[in-house]
């Protein structure tokens, strides 16, 4: 009796642990942890939702989730084409494309805090810089709007085929301290 009762004891905990949920709002990959088929990129075995089965020693389930995510950056330090050093301060909406999640996931083997830190991050900066070696800090003040315009797309050329998609991009541009100072003398005289 006693063996019995070990023994049920060990099969439920087993199914415990060889069953997990994805919610409606993630996506999961199903990958085996150990793989040397060169057909399963990763060890991927697939996507699933809803209640998965899997091995708990051979297989695991890493989600992502697909709803719109908000992230609100640190502010980065970008040069202008005459090396006036402007503050850009990012707030980036994006969710990922689900179709896509496989390659990220083969492609990063990340959680998507780690990936918006790193990756994404790097993204945005180098977008800045590149766009913003293209302005003067006079030309930059005069064409905020354009400038944005051009960020947003770099980031989205790149994003989009990474599998993220961009919903919302949006920064505060700060000049520097001596261009401000101008700006507001200028204000000041106008207002005069």
């Amino acid at each position: 009796m006693r063996k019995f009762l070990i023994l049920s004891l060990a099969v439920i905990a087993m199914a415990f642990t060889s069953c997990t949920t994805v919610d409606s709002s993630e996506v999961g990959i199903k990958f085996k942890k150990w793989s040397s088929d060169d057909n399963l990129k990763g060890g991927v075995v697939g996507t699933c939702k809803g209640f998965v089965w899997y091995n708990p020693f051979t297989e695991r389930v890493f989600t992502y989730e697909t709803i719109v995510r908000i992230k609100d950056y640190e502010t980065l330090k970008v040069n202008t084409s005459d090396a006036s050093e402007f503050i850009m301060d990012p707030t980036m909406t994006y969710r990922i494309n689900s179709d896509l999640a496989t390659s990220i996931f083969v492609k990063y083997r990340k959680p998507l805090d780690e990936i918006e830190n790193g990756f994404i991050r790097t993204c945005i900066y180098d977008a800045y810089r590149i766009c913003a070696n293209r302005y003067t800090a006079d030309e930059l003040m005069s064409n905020r709007a354009k400038f944005e315009d051009e960020v947003y797309k770099q980031l989205d050329s790149i994003l989009t085929k990474e599998g993220f998609l961009i919903e919302q991009f949006t920064s505060s541009i700060t000049p520097p301290n001596s261009l401000q100072r101008a700006i507001d003398a200028k204000n000041e005289a106008l207002q005069n």
